[in-house]
């Protein structure tokens, strides 16, 4: 596939993102490289999903939370609306969605990903029954990962000087945790089988990995049109911190992982999730359920395209 004819791309790029290693003119600069005339947009400013009618390209510069806020504007445009590709620069903390996708980061890999302009169509999950909450692009879940983003969104980084420190920091407060959380009783339809239990968490992932790289479905795909829903159920408490601490801190290098994992990993196109659990994180968002009512959660496959 070829790129069009009048090549325009829209940067949206979060200029607070990670540890800042990739500036506006460099990002502008290899975006033009490619041939393309380009619009700069800060995340954090006004009107920045204004469009040029002539854009073929929107290029996000940015962790997963910008990934997410462009991803929601891209899925609100019409059938009517012409259809558009999308590059990403993982400049954020975790980048979970990036590297599911393997795209690598800085400029060099920006610039190759758009010459080489190989669309790949992405799955989205649509989220049903939760207000103000309507798809997610990483995973959604209950349990003990939004109560790991709550905890980490009440301490001040602000001190840590990498995105990697941040990581370390994570996986050390999700072990803590890990320790004391109280399971919670559920019910889960996958595909229309019944799981019930008291879990620790209950995580339905497009992408291999949640929160601070850690990486719960290994060989998640988020093209081929499936979920992974993990479930860790209360007595695998002491397996699961033994698997943070021997791997929690290798996903985000890609080292090997054991192939036994101590939770429950089942393929879905279809979840219906009721817990007692009411916090549930969308992405890097966290909601509350209403009391009572059961989450759904349904594949809609490849309706996003990718450059890779």
């Amino acid at each position: 596939m070829q790129a069009q004819s009048k090549k325009h791309a829209h940067l949206i790029h979060n200029p607070k993102a990670g540890d800042r290693e990739c500036t506006k003119s460099e990002i502008v600069k290899t975006v033009t490289g490619c041939g393309f005339t380009c619009t700069y947009a800060s995340i954090k400013a006004e009107h920045w999903d204004r469009l040029d009618p002539h854009t073929t390209l929107v290029v996000v510069a940015g962790g997963d939370g910008t990934v997410r806020q462009v991803m929601k504007k891209m899925l609100a445009r019409t059938m009517l609306d012409r259809r558009l590709a999308i590059a990403l620069l993982p400049i954020g903390t975790a980048n979970n969605f990036a590297k599911a996708l393997d795209i690598g980061s800085g400029v060099a890999a920006l610039g190759s990903a758009i010459k080489g302009w190989t669309p790949r169509p992405v799955d989205i999950g649509a989220v049903g029954n939760l207000p103000d909450a309507s798809f997610f692009l990483e995973s959604i879940g209950w349990g003990m990962l939004p109560k790991l983003m709550k905890a980490m969104e009440a301490t001040a980084s602000t001190s840590l000087a990498t995105a990697q420190q941040e990581l370390e920091m994570a996986l050390a407060k999700l072990i803590e945790i890990a320790g004391r959380f109280k399971p919670k009783s559920g019910t889960v339809i996958i595909d229309g089988k019944l799981y019930e239990g008291d879990y620790l968490f209950v995580e339905v992932l497009n992408t291999s990995s949640v929160g601070p790289n850690l990486r719960l479905a290994p060989h998640a795909n988020p093209s081929d049109g499936k979920f992974s829903v993990a479930l860790l159920e209360a007595g695998q408490r002491e397996a699961f911190i033994d698997y943070v601490q021997r791997y929690g801190r290798a996903a985000g290098r890609g080292e090997a992982h054991p192939a036994d994992l101590p939770w429950q990993l089942i393929e879905a196109e279809q979840v219906i999730v009721r817990s007692q659990s009411r916090l549930i994180h969308v992405d890097d968002e966290l909601f509350t359920s209403p009391k009572g009512r059961p989450v759904t959660v349904e594949i809609r496959a490849g309706i996003v395209d990718v450059l890779v």
